[in-house]
């Protein structure tokens, strides 16, 4: 995840890049640039599942976190199924080559429930990681 830009704020919250595993999409906000093709920001709430087990008989979940990501010169865009909840199996990036042999990156986020999307962009920010509370949400 070296080419991510800010990618160090979430791997000193978790140790690692989380593969962001039944995490929810929050908001995605799409917007265009006269010069350049769109962004796609897009705001996930995800967290580290241990092997605890408290005593209702659940997983103990830490590190709830709210990520927003900037996904710079998307394009190839599909999004569907937007709702009140969007779970997502996994934030899968790939990167590969463009027809100039330039860095760009395939984005997967498959939908358990709800919202879904992928896309390819040139650029990958990460925007803001803050702990995330309902009231936050």
């Amino acid at each position: 995840m070296e080419a991510i830009e800010n990618h160090e704020l979430i791997e000193r919250i978790f140790g690692k890049w989380p593969s962001f595993h039944d995490a929810e999409i929050h908001s995605v906000s799409l917007t265009r640039d006269c010069e350049l093709p769109p962004q796609i920001d897009v705001t996930i709430h995800h967290w580290q599942m241990t092997n605890e087990v408290d005593s209702k008989g659940y997983y103990v979940l830490k590190h709830h976190t709210l990520t927003t990501f900037r996904f710079s010169q998307a394009s190839d865009i599909c999004l569907e199924d937007f709702n009140q909840q969007n779970v997502i199996w996994e934030l899968e990036i790939s990167e590969n080559k463009d027809e100039k042999g330039e860095l760009l990156f395939s984005i997967f986020m498959g939908a358990i429930f709800g919202c879904g999307v992928m896309f390819k962009c040139k650029k990958i920010k990460i925007l803001s990681v803050a702990p995330f509370s309902e009231s936050t949400a």
